[in-house]
């Protein structure tokens, strides 16, 4: 399954396409791993890069458009686990 990219230009349309509550991942460099540096968006938010993960619940977050950090509380499924790497 191909993963899309979000362009600087698309990253203003994204954020009203999602839900309340809802963490969307934009880009991974690796199918199925989230890391610091990729891209997730949220509503409020808009999008955001991974600055930290702390915990398999909860990521800190960089806003793209307004350098502010934030911290979110993701509910990724049970089957979610942290690995260094």
């Amino acid at each position: 399954m191909p993963t899309a990219q979000a362009l600087p230009c698309q990253a203003a349309s994204i954020p009203t396409s999602i839900p309340p509550g809802v963490v969307r991942i934009i880009r991974l460099a690796r199918e199925g791993t989230l890391r610091r540096g990729e891209l997730v968006a949220t509503r409020r938010l808009g999008v955001c890069e991974v600055v930290y993960i702390e915990s398999v619940r909860d990521l800190t977050v960089r806003a793209l458009v307004d350098d502010s950090v934030h911290r979110l509380s993701v509910d990724f499924g049970a089957h979610v686990r942290l690995n260094d790497a």
